[in-house]
Order: structure tokens, then sequence, then C-alpha cells
């Protein structure tokens, strides 16, 4: 999603510093700092009087504590936005080399407190990395954990599409946890599977063992753990092995039996679609055989006159 995040940030501190580009003011809170676009006030403000609440709650859920205060820079132009992040899923986004997080604010007024939970979000990922060096956090770990914290809050918008975890347990397409440890896919639905995987296998890890060992497999990879050596250590399994019981939950969870179950609505729909449809063929094709046949008899009668003259 982001390859690169100091370029990002240097993208737009170029867009912020040329002349004119975008023109920004500042609010300095007691231990945040706010950029926002022009008349973001209000919300920078309520960044501002949300943030020390946010921060106690994701330090008690981690189990940590924000060595540094951030910086957020409110975007309320999503054109702005778009031209760091180029994806127009992405709501959001941390830098935690400049203790940065960057909102993307025009997309923040849908749902209500969407901009105190995306904050509590981006706050998560900074704390992460501020505890655990970057190649020893996958990042499905990085964003399971963050949409926890957050309380199932992701960084990315819903397209509307439903069930993608299950469509994709279904058609055997989930993504290996190898092949989103460093880098999530492009595409749009590859991205959101992402986000429901990292989701899922967290979850997974709490309802099966419990918060405290959740942290505990974190606290093991602040102190230069792999993840499969942490998972060994707090909970006697391998990383393969977690995720392959992992997956066949899933399955479980994810017959078809149980897809069509969850909608029946849809199938009656589109049988019924179904059962209109061939109804009127036939009975077009009823009308079609009665009109050939009154034109077969009207031929007849008038074959019939024509010899008896």
């Amino acid at each position: 999603m982001i390859k690169n995040a100091l370029n990002i940030f240097f993208c737009f501190f170029m867009l912020v510093s040329s002349s004119g580009a975008v023109e920004m003011q500042t609010y300095r809170g007691p231990e945040i700092t706010v950029r926002y676009q022009v008349p973001l006030s209000g919300p920078a403000e309520r960044i501002g009087s949300h943030y020390k609440k946010a921060r106690t709650d994701i330090e008690t859920k981690l189990g940590w504590q924000l060595h540094s205060d951030p910086s957020v820079v409110l975007i309320g132009d999503n054109k702005v936005f778009q031209e760091m992040v180029r994806n127009k899923l992405v709501t959001a986004f941390a830098v935690p080399e400049k203790n940065l997080i960057v909102i993307d604010y025009s997309r923040m007024d849908r749902i209500p407190f969407d901009l105190e939970d995306t904050l509590k979000h981006e706050l998560s990922h900074l704390l992460l990395h501020q505890q655990i060096a970057p190649p020893l956090l996958p990042k499905w770990l990085d964003e399971g954990v963050s949409q926890w914290a957050s309380g199932g809050i992701a960084d990315i918008l819903h397209t509307g599409e439903k069930d993608i975890l299950r469509q994709a347990v279904l058609s055997s397409r989930l993504i290996p946890l190898t092949g989103i440890s460093m880098i999530f896919p492009d595409t749009d639905w590859g991205l959101m599977l992402a986000y429901e995987e990292s989701k899922s296998i967290v979850e997974f890890i709490l309802h099966r063992y419990g918060e405290e060992n959740l942290r505990l497999i974190l606290h093991g990879l602040e102190n230069q753990r792999t993840i499969d050596q942490a998972l060994y250590a707090v909970l006697g399994t391998r990383l393969d092995t977690l995720e392959q019981t992992w997956k066949k939950g899933l399955s479980r969870e994810s017959s078809w039996i149980s897809y069509v179950a969850d909608h029946i609505s849809w199938v009656l729909f589109f049988l019924a679609a179904l059962i209109t449809v061939a109804g009127f063929c036939v009975v077009k094709r009823r009308i079609k055989n009665y009109r050939d046949e009154e034109d077969g008899e009207g031929a007849e009668e008038s074959g019939g006159q024509q010899t008896e003259e």
C-alpha cells in the first residue's frame, strides 16, 4: 500500500512548502501538534482534545508508553492526499520514522467518531514500531493488532463488497501470511483481503489464547525474537502450525452451506428471477406457436378457396 513512507513524507513536505500549493495552519496542544488544511481548525482541535484519551487507551492495550509526541497532518482535499498514497481506498497512514500521522479528513465525516478511531489506529502503528524493529514486526501482525487496539477500525475504506474473507476461503484464494509479512498487495481486492486476514488471525489468537498472551508475543518481538520464536515461547506452537489451525477454523465457518444460509434472501431472489425469466420465455414461445398455427390455418383456408374456383 505504502512502499516507502519516507518518500511519501518528502512528497508531502514539498507540497506544503511550495508557494501557494497548500495553505496550512498549526494547532499546538500539550502533547501533540496538528498541521491542517484551512478550514479544518475544528477537526484539528478535536484531535487535540481527544489525543490524551486515545493515547492512554492504546498504551493500556499494548502495555507500552509512547516516548515522544506525534505530529498529525490533516488533509481536507482528497486530491492532495491521493498525490501521496495513490490508492483510493487509503484514508490515513503513519510514518513511524517521523512520528507522523497523515489523515484524509474528506473521508472522516461518514461515521461518527471515525476521526478519533482513526487517530487511535495510527497511534497503534507508531507505538508498535517504536517498540519493535521493523524487520521483526510482520505487517499482518502490525495491522491486525492496530485494528484490535482501535476497536476494529482499519485505515482503508470498505468498497461495499461483502464477505471478502469468506469468498477467499471458499475459492482457496487466501494469501499466505508470508505473503503479507513485508508488504500488502496493490490491487483493491488483494489489499482488502490482506486487511481482513490480518484482523482475522489476530482475533483468532485473542479468542484462543487471550489478550495477555498476545501482549507477551509482542514483547517477545521487542526482545529481538522472530515471530516464529515468539509464538513458540508464548504459545508453544510455530507460525505455520498456527496458520493452518486458523485456516481450518475459517473453512469450518465458511462452508458453502453456511454461506448460502447467510445469503438465503439473495438466493431466493435469484431463483425467483430465474423462474420469472423462464416463465416469460415459455409464455412468449407459446404465443409465437399460437400465432404460427393461426397463420397456417389461414393459409389452408385461402388455398382451399382458390381450388374451388
